[in-house]
């Protein structure tokens, strides 16, 4: 069922393909998975801390971006679409998902050069990074002069402000492992609570390092629909993200669950054109598989 025989009998239709590679090139016929994206596409060079084993992002990410641009890709030949009548292939992979990844680093490096690990912080400003309270961690964000400066002002650590290895991002970055290890030393002293508090009243992007379970009860999250509370007829009460995409017109969320293998085969067949026995006919052949909803 290629994109090449069906669209003789469709000229207008829209047929996404997202495989490991491509549909083009030397690698074309190989299988990927996530993993070997990480890997092939340069992400995993630039993830963990320095002089450590390579480590690829938890998330899958190279799979999920996929898929996004795959659902962007279909959005726009949809579009072209309701110009022309015309459709088109769309053609996407996870060695692609993990190259447009890497994007950033065009403005700032050579994309022939090597790229250092530098663990949670940034290879082109400093303090940007996670750091160390005395109950937990907190990202803090200050990437520019001005912000360098509130953290200066709220640390009050004596002498930092007039320190020369940190007047500048250039000598910030220079002098990194030291700045750091200045800030630790205060930043312990207090709880993420308290600092977060702090930041927040002097408007410094700062966030905590929240577990998957404390991001899931988080307020925002919760304000902002992204947990689905739903039953499932197999697995019971669920819990799930919701879509992180909000519209001002038409409903953007759905609280059924994931529908069963097969569970609305009949009801799609019905809806082109089979009747009873056409359906009853296949499954008898094991063609289409019908599953009833059990509670």
């Amino acid at each position: 069922m290629s994109y090449e025989a069906l669209k003789e009998t469709n000229p207008g239709l829209i047929y996404c393909a997202i495989s490991g590679y491509g549909h083009s090139g030397p690698m074309a016929d190989k299988g990927g998975f996530d993993l070997i994206a990480q890997g092939l596409s340069g992400l995993m060079s630039m993830t963990g801390e320095p002089g450590q084993a390579p480590i690829k992002a938890e998330s899958p990410v190279t799979d999920i971006n996929a898929s996004i641009l795959a659902a962007l890709g279909i959005s726009a030949a949809y579009a072209n679409k309701q110009r022309t009548g015309r459709g088109q292939m769309v053609d996407t992979s996870l060695f692609e998902a993990g190259l447009q990844q890497i994007y950033w680093l065009s403005p700032t490096t050579s994309l022939t050069a090597p790229c250092y690990r530098v663990g949670s912080a940034n290879p082109t400003s400093a303090p940007y990074q996670a750091f160390r309270m005395r109950d937990g961690w907190i990202n803090i964000g200050a990437a520019n002069q001005s912000n360098y400066e509130r953290l200066v002002g709220a640390l009050d650590i004596p002498g930092l402000a007039q320190d020369e290895r940190f007047q500048t991002n250039a000598g910030r970055l220079r002098h990194r492992e030291a700045l750091v290890e200045v800030l630790t030393v205060r930043l312990v002293e207090r709880t993420t609570g308290e600092w977060l508090a702090c930041f927040d009243e002097i408007g410094l992007p700062s966030g905590a390092v929240l577990s998957v379970p404390e991001a899931s009860s988080h307020e925002q999250a919760l304000a902002r629909g992204m947990i689905v509370e739903t039953t499932h007829p197999l697995a019971g009460p669920m819990r799930g993200i919701g879509l992180p995409i909000h519209f001002s017109e038409g409903r953007a969320h759905d609280s059924r669950p994931a529908p069963l293998l097969g569970q609305h085969t009949s009801e799609v067949l019905r809806e082109y054109g089979f009747d009873a026995a056409n359906i009853r006919s296949l499954m008898q052949e094991g063609a289409i598989l019908k599953t009833a909803v059990t509670a």
